[in-house]
């Protein structure tokens, strides 16, 4: 489930006037940021130090900045917004807005001589979500002034200082206890596979979560009370992912009818998608959504277009709620580290010995499952099926007993059980052993 993750909502617009417009609220600290006229797009020194200062890195894995959003922004005031972000978005105050669900205000940030579009704007917020999974305090509306003196942007948050600062220890103990895990000397996939795992283990995923309530919709949901929507999932996955040095991005789509986000991850320099979500399934597959290219993931998913392809009617609404919309979608190519491809068998022939020397592999270290890919370019699915499974013949009983003569003993069982996946050309085998 996916919710709309930002609302601006503007309350003043006075460009054409050049005195003070009165803002509706009222503040006690103003925030000033030195005007700066560069187009340099490393202009601004982004510290996120502040957000992540309590979390114990891995000794063996540098943390990876996430910055796809931030990429994205073209103009100086887009990345002055960022940072003034980031910057005060723990910033809280007392007051609560009974016009936002009596969130507690975020103490306001005035930028002075900030020259921005009402597109810019939202486009400098989407990306500080973007590239910060980690702010589950903050509520989905913001709002907004801009006059010509300058912008004034306010966020909010669901809950109190205090709960924040309880909420936050909570959620780091988690995460320190997730990367203390991570091993010396593991590759790029085997990381992911491991917060993947991780993840999928030991979250619930909420069909029909209480509005009232926004946790499931936050990595705190999914990591610390271990229940979220996809949103959680997509927040948890992305976070873990860059403290153990990998690079990933969410991505948002709409193939139901509340919306949906996933992941792509960024593994040996090449792109994948990954839903951890829907690899959530409670049995044997679930793999299935694990460093998938654009082509397998589009017959399941659709993904939303980019911000450019939007005008400002479509993009804001007719009641100023903000579509979804993705700043950087991949392109995911690449099938080296597809999980059925590296961790199955790839059989491009029935008549050589490759299968029944990984089936004996898997015998060894008793894997419960084993994967068999069908490749396309070589065998045609279907007949493959049939040969390995069907009718009398049972071809795989041939392999199982290859496998047991290249361990010397009957390891391997007779007997399986067998699913398949036809539209990833995978058969799931779950072995029995003596």
């Amino acid at each position: 489930m996916l919710k709309r993750i930002i609302i601006p909502v503007l309350i003043v617009i006075s460009l054409l006037f050049t005195s003070c417009s009165q803002m509706i609220y009222s503040t006690k600290k103003i925030t000033k940021s030195e005007i700066k006229n560069t187009n340099s797009k490393n202009s601004l020194k982004i510290d996120k130090t502040k957000l992540d200062s309590a979390v114990k890195p891995s000794p063996y894995y540098k943390k990876i900045e996430l910055n796809c959003g931030y990429n994205t922004l073209s103009s100086y005031s887009e990345r002055r917004v960022y940072s003034e972000l980031i910057a005060h978005c723990t910033d809280f105050t007392s007051e609560t807005d009974s016009s936002y669900d009596n969130n507690y205000i975020i103490e306001p940030i005035v930028l002075e001589g900030c020259d921005i579009t009402r597109r810019q704007l939202a486009r400098a917020v989407m990306a500080f979500y973007q590239d910060n999974p980690q702010v589950f305090w903050l509520a989905e509306p913001y709002s907004y002034s801009i006059s010509a003196t300058g912008l004034t942007i306010k966020l909010y948050a669901t809950m109190s200082e205090a709960q924040y600062s309880k909420k936050l220890k909570q959620l780091n103990a988690v995460i320190n206890g997730i990367l203390k895990k991570l091993k010396k000397g593991m590759s790029e996939f085997e990381r992911e596979l491991y917060i993947h795992d991780y993840i999928v283990k030991n979250c619930k995923y909420l069909k029909n979560p209480d509005e009232k309530y926004k946790d499931p919709y936050t990595i705190y949901g999914c990591l610390v009370n271990q229940s979220a929507v996809c949103m959680g999932y997509t927040a948890a996955f992305q976070l873990l992912l860059s403290y153990a040095g990998i690079n990933s991005v969410a991505v948002y789509g709409d193939n139901t009818a509340n919306g949906h986000i996933w992941n792509a991850v960024e593994i040996e320099g090449d792109w994948y998608y990954t839903d951890v979500t829907w690899d959530d399934t409670g049995d044997f597959f679930m793999y299935d959504n694990f460093n998938i290219t654009t082509a397998q993931l589009k017959k399941t998913h659709k993904i939303v277009p980019g911000m450019e392809a939007y005008n400002d009617e479509e993009l804001f609404g007719k009641d100023g709620s903000l579509t979804a919309v993705n700043l950087f979608i991949p392109k995911c190519t690449a099938v080296k580290y597809n999980y059925y491809r590296y961790k199955g068998s790839i059989i491009k022939s029935l008549s050589d010995n490759k299968l029944s020397e990984d089936l004996a592999k898997a015998a060894k270290s008793r894997s419960r499952y084993f994967y068999i890919y069908v490749h396309p370019g070589y065998l045609n699915y279907k007949t493959t099926y049939s040969k390995l499974f069907g009718g009398s013949l049972f071809l795989f009983s041939e392999y199982i007993k290859q496998a047991n003569s290249i361990l010397g003993s009957d390891i391997l069982q007779m007997s399986v059980s067998v699913s398949e996946k036809k539209t990833l050309n995978t058969i799931c085998v779950e072995l029995k052993y003596n």
